[in-house]
């Protein structure tokens, strides 16, 4: 990964995890969506993305949320992203209507919850 993130693969329960800290702008987006669609198990129920320990986020950012989500509701599962209330990086997704397009809860527990519907 770049300076700017690190991202972690975990599994809770069969279902994916994929924890993203740093930042997420132009210059890593696709390399961190290549690594969400890595984290993808066609035998789980849906992805779970967190995103707690994210402090930026611009465009091409939620860009890539919008086509992993896609992603992951064409192949018949549920993405969420773990964001808390008061983060900066909840105020851009507030802005871009992105629980128009995938669900956003505010702890991984809440995530899995919803992933297993």
């Amino acid at each position: 990964m770049s300076d700017l993130s690190t991202v972690e693969v975990v599994a809770r329960g069969g279902i994916p995890i994929v924890r993203i800290r740093g930042e997420i702008d132009l210059s890593n987006a696709d390399s961190v969506l290549s690594l969400i669609d890595g984290a993808r198990d066609e035998d789980a129920p849906g992805l779970v993305v967190d995103l707690q320990a994210l402090e930026y986020l611009d465009s091409a950012g939620v860009r890539l949320l919008f086509r992993a989500s896609r992603s992951v509701h064409e192949s018949g599962g549920r993405f969420v992203a773990v964001v808390p209330h008061d983060s900066p990086v909840r105020r851009v997704l507030d802005l871009a209507e992105a629980s128009t397009a995938f669900l956003l809860e505010e702890s991984e527990d809440a995530a899995l919850d919803r992933v297993n519907g």
